[in-house]
């Protein structure tokens, strides 16, 4: 089916010119390397060309990296890739990474297309084996499928131009001993490099795009004091803008602080909603579903008045429609975006725009120093700086209409990107050192050298402990994204911190980077729209019911099978207490968890062919396929130990695999100790065999875990050189993605063998 039935049949109207232009290129493999239409011209229309690719069995990578570094962006767009998904025969994975914790795992399948939307922290720190709330042992995978079989998407680049760097040098340093895509794909109006595809004569004449270039968007620009209250400023401009007949209008500060008080001075008087990134994603669900309908694009008739104060977390990809805005002054590319929530699908003849300028006052610049070194963000002194710049540049070619094709009139104000270091072999030697801590942060590859905003995560609990949280663990739906200066506005005595298996009971003055803290309720510091460190009021704890799913019945078996009747895909531990029990979803089989046993030559059978399925389905060539299938038949050889198997209830006459529980529990393994450790040491096999059999659980990566045998330590000799060769010839990511291949065959097969009824010690 040609792309623009594709597209109408999925959302009852015809693509754009430029979109279906796009997807003639695909189709013939002419990528370009950015795509320039502006705001309002439907550039998430490239998740619907790739999809519509993939059905169509073209060429394009498996997996579809959109990144976008708005937070609540994140998830707008992850409704539009699911709306799209539930109608595909493909079933892509739609996966938002957006910071926190509990991300869904179904991408980590390389047959699974996946759309991932993510912010520049998730995707980008993955990429480099240094994901962001990610383990050691699972980073190699995280990486091996980011950097292979990937079309990495930048909207907006101008808020990402150092992870733009960063991929152009990953582009250059993969290796070509894998034969698995890898594109770059930049949207962003103002780009000037070559190769782009952006409007034609066909768009301007379209009858529906037309308008939304067109339209006026008549400018005032008001400076007020360096000492004057901006937030005032802001509400006056929004009450004239409602007096001269505007009904849904939108208030745009830079900071949280001013568009919470702008927000408090409207809602007293009118309605009124905030939206920024400072909320907990149930939270801003709830608001979502409230509000949207009154300002979302394409419902203007017979909407009420509304104030919509945000902050810009709207800037890129949400699709809000205001009949009038008010902006606090701000780089002239973030003002275009916010521009581009006005009059969004040009049905007002014009709408006018106030932009709010407030220069640095004298006590700011001196105070500004001082700041930073209680980790408030250098990146904000930056935005005000350019702020400036941005005035002088409207008041020097004297801007009256901030429409779009008007707006194209003018020169380009450049903008300067953020430093930001080469990618390095070096860098990446010791990024892919997963086994070893090596402490670099990969932060200044994502966002430049100056210092990104310092972030934790915050929930809240009414019955926060040890035990419980450990019970009932945060996840995505409950956490909020803070900045460390701000939490330590708040005045508490203690906070749980979460570290993905155990709590524990910590000063706050001890809170670092990336923590999941766990607050008691009656703490406050947060409402209905968010962080509110003048809320005294107890917070509503969303633990119960969040993601989570609490069941009733007699046992682990019964439990699970309630689960799975209830929709969970994947049922694991369950922790029982007085009044029921909690089921989590499980993650990577552990074979000393396992709930029914598995017999060893079954289970190695099994993953040798689902590996050597993967690799061929992938596309890999012959020799690798059968490294795949070899060493993912062999990968489990060491539990062959008996004392292993006593460990699990094998024996040396019919070892398993996985199973629950031993009887003999005097023979204790040595702490430390790895099965396949043991086995690698022991084989002589070719070395990607031995490798990818030696690092099948994250170890390896450049050695292992210390054990209290020499003789083994000495058998184990070369490892690190074996390692470095590899990546020289497979690059970082192609040995990553063999692995990823090994592991998660291996996972597959434990998961299906879990969830199977049948008996798997029968001979």
């Amino acid at each position: 089916m040609d792309f623009p039935r594709w597209y109408r049949a999925r959302h009852g109207y015809g693509p754009f010119p430029w979109q279906s232009a796009f997807a003639e290129r695909v189709g013939a493999s002419d990528w370009p390397a950015a795509l320039t239409a502006p705001t309002g011209a439907g550039k998430t229309g490239v998740v619907a060309v790739w999809l519509w690719a993939l059905e169509q069995g073209l060429q394009v990578p498996r997996r579809l990296v959109y990144v976008v570094d708005r937070r609540l962006i994140v998830d707008s767009t992850t409704l539009y890739a699911r709306r799209l998904a539930d109608q595909s025969p493909r079933s892509p994975a739609i996966v938002p990474m957006r910071g926190g914790i509990t991300i869904d795992d179904a991408w980590l399948d390389p047959l699974c297309p996946a759309i991932i939307v993510s912010t520049v922290d998730q995707a980008g720190s993955r990429l480099l084996f240094s994901g962001y709330g990610v383990s050691e042992k699972v980073a190699p995978i995280h990486a091996g499928l980011l950097g292979n079989d990937a079309l990495w998407v930048l909207d907006e680049v101008h808020l990402a131009q150092p992870l733009l760097r960063t991929l152009s040098q990953v582009a250059s340093l993969r290796s070509a001993a894998l034969p698995l895509l890898f594109r770059v794909l930049v949207m962003s109006a103002t780009w000037d490099g070559a190769n782009a595809l952006g409007l034609t004569a066909d768009d301007r004449a379209d009858p529906v795009l037309s308008p939304r270039l067109i339209r006026a968007k008549p400018l005032e620009v008001r400076d007020i004091d360096a000492d004057a209250d901006l937030a005032q400023a802001l509400v006056q401009e929004a009450r004239r803008l409602r007096r001269q007949g505007a009904a849904v209008i939108g208030i745009v500060a830079n900071s949280v602080r001013d568009a919470r008080a702008a927000f408090t001075a409207l809602a007293a008087e009118a309605d009124a909603v905030l939206l920024t990134g400072r909320v907990r994603p149930v939270d801003r669900d709830t608001l979502i579903a409230e509000y949207l309908p009154r300002m979302a694009a394409g419902f203007r008739q017979g909407r009420e008045p509304l104030y919509v104060v945000a902050t810009q977390t709207i800037e890129v990809g949400a699709d809000l429609d205001f009949d009038a805005l008010v902006s606090e002054c701000a780089p002239l590319s973030a003002l275009r975006q916010r521009a581009g929530r006005l009059n969004r699908l040009g049905e007002l003849p014009a709408a006018p725009m106030v932009i709010v300028h407030r220069p640095l006052s004298e006590k700011e610049k001196a105070r500004r120093t001082r700041e930073s070194k209680y980790g408030k963000p250098a990146h904000r002194i930056r935005y005000r700086d350019a702020a400036v710049e941005t005035r002088k540049w409207l008041k020097k070619h004297k801007v009256r209409d901030f429409g779009i094709e008007a707006m194209a009139r003018h020169p380009v104000l450049e903008e300067p990107a953020a430093a930001s270091p080469d990618l390095l072999a070096a860098h990446l030697d010791l990024f892919s050192c997963t086994s070893a801590r090596h402490g670099i942060d990969p932060a200044p590859w994502l966002h430049g050298y100056a210092e990104p905003e310092r972030t934790l995560f915050l929930c809240w609990r009414a019955d926060a402990g040890v035990r419980t949280v450990a019970l009932a663990p945060p996840v995505r739906q409950e956490i909020m994204e803070l900045p460390i200066w701000e939490f330590r506005g708040l005045d508490l005595e203690r906070v749980l911190r979460w570290d993905g298996s155990s709590a524990e009971w910590i000063d706050p003055a001890d809170a670092r980077l990336g923590d999941t803290l766990v607050l008691e309720s009656a703490a406050g510091g947060c409402d209905r729209f968010g962080w509110n460190p003048r809320c005294a009021e107890p917070v509503t704890d969303y633990g119960n019911t969040a993601e989570r799913m609490r069941l009733m019945g007699p046992d682990d078996s019964d439990w699970r099978a309630l689960a799975r009747a209830a929709g969970m895909a994947r049922p694991g531990r369950v922790f029982t207490y007085p009044e029921g029990a909690l089921v989590m979803a499980a993650s990577e089989s552990s074979s000393e968890d396992a709930t029914r046993p598995v017999l060893l030559r079954h289970h190695l059978s099994a993953v040798g062919a689902r590996g050597r399925h993967l690799a061929g389905a992938v596309g890999l060539p012959a020799p690798l396929c059968d490294a795949i299938g070899q060493a993912s038949a062999a990968h489990d050889l060491g539990k062959l130990d008996p004392r292993w198997q006593a460990k699990v209830g094998g024996n040396p006459e019919i070892p398993l695999a996985k199973g629950p529980r031993g009887s003999d529990p005097w023979l204790v393994l040595p702490r430390g100790w790895r099965h396949e450790m043991g086995f690698v040491a022991t084989i002589g096999t070719n070395p990607l065999v031995r490798h990818l059999v030696g690092t099948h659980h994250g170890h390896g990566r450049t050695w292992f875990p210390a054990v209290p045998d020499r003789a083994l330590w000495r058998q184990l000799g070369g490892w690190a050189s074996q390692f470095q060769a590899l990546q020289q010839q497979y690059g970082w990511w192609g040995l990553a993605y063999l692995e990823a291949l090994v592991r998660l065959a291996d996972w597959h097969v434990s998961k299906a063998e879990q969830d199977d009824e049948t008996d798997r010690t029968a001979s």
